[in-house]
Formats: C-alpha cells, structure tokens, sequence
C-alpha cells in the first residue's frame, strides 16, 4: 500500500504515473489565484495516504524521489521539504534551502517550496484554520503545518521546469504572494 499521494491539478487528462505514489488529479481550468487556492485545500479532503504534496502537471521528481520520500516522512513532522532542481530557460541550478526557522520561514515564505511533504491530516486540519482569499495558497499552508513542526532534508526532492508564461508570472500570483506574505507575518489580507 503506497504512503504518498501527489496532488496534481490540471487543465488537462493526467495521464501521470509514479511508481509507489498515488496520483491524485484534479482536472479543471484554473483562471483565477483564488480558484487554484480554493481547489489545493479542497482536494486534500481526498487524500487517502498519510502523506501528500503538490505536484503541477509540467513538473517532475527526480530518479531517487521515494528514498527522497522516505526520508522525509522519516522525519517525524507534520511538514518536510527540500531542496528542488529548477529548469529555466535552458539552465539547470538547485535552490538550496536550508534548516528550519521559524523566524527564517517569516522573513522569506519561499523557503518552504517544492518539495514540501505534508503528513495529511495535519495538512486537512491546517487548510481548515486558514481564511480564504485571493492569496497564494502554499505559503500560509506551509506556515500553519510548521507551527506543529517542521524539517529540512538537504536533497533534491522536485524538478521545477519554470516557464515563462506559468502560472507563477501572472501579473496577480505576484500580488497573491504578496498577500500571502503579509498573512504570514500577522497582517491582514
């Protein structure tokens, strides 16, 4: 029985296999910041392992990615990430991030991002508490899974091919991670 799901949402049929995780899809057309943030938290309900995490449908794990699994989930909390390979434009680099801190995690909500393994229910009771809006949803997820405890694998763990028309360089995904960073440092939305 597989311990991973890999919650993917897309415009299109997901025809995507992983050995050893579950494919969780969601097929739909996401126009707006506040749909994608509304869709990410409903379809944890579904999740029927105990762990989880996001996968967009252009992205992928690298070859060792269940010793990357197992590694986290090993961990103990409710909320593990890593390092991640991004492809940009031609170019390969890995983002590093580093140990877990609190007061680290405020300043720069990015440091928790791909890829971040969530133990389900903690992740279903963490969706539950935050507000909805047209916010980034990653970020103050992240944020309410870490307050019950969190940890750093320094691995490769997702392969992120950044493009340049994503989802991620729409004019108002930078205003909801603005707003996203703002909830997570207190502020209002």
């Amino acid at each position: 029985m597989e311990r991973y799901t890999a919650i993917v949402l897309s415009a299109k049929p997901v025809t995507l296999e992983i050995p050893g995780v579950v494919v969780l899809a969601s097929v739909q057309k996401i126009t707006t910041v506040a749909q994608l943030y509304d869709l990410r938290l409903a379809v944890l309900d579904r999740v029927g392992t105990e762990f989880c995490f996001y996968l967009d449908d252009d992205d992928e794990l690298p070859t060792d990615y269940l010793s990357v699994l197992d590694e986290c989930a090993a961990q103990g909390q409710p909320l593990v990430y890593t390092d991640e390979l991004i492809r940009y434009q031609g170019k390969e680099s890995v983002r590093k991030s580093a140990p877990y801190s609190a007061d680290a995690h405020k300043a720069r909500p990015m440091l928790v991002h791909h890829l971040a393994l969530m133990r389900t229910q903690y992740a279903v009771q963490a969706a539950r508490r935050l507000p909805r809006g047209d916010f980034s949803v990653e970020q103050p997820l992240f944020m309410e899974l870490a307050k019950g405890g969190a940890a750093y694998v320094p691995r490769v763990g997702y392969v992120w091919n950044r493009s340049t028309s994503g989802i991620s360089h729409w004019p108002q995904m930078v205003a909801a991670q603005v707003r996203a960073k703002r909830w997570c440092n207190g502020g209002a939305l």
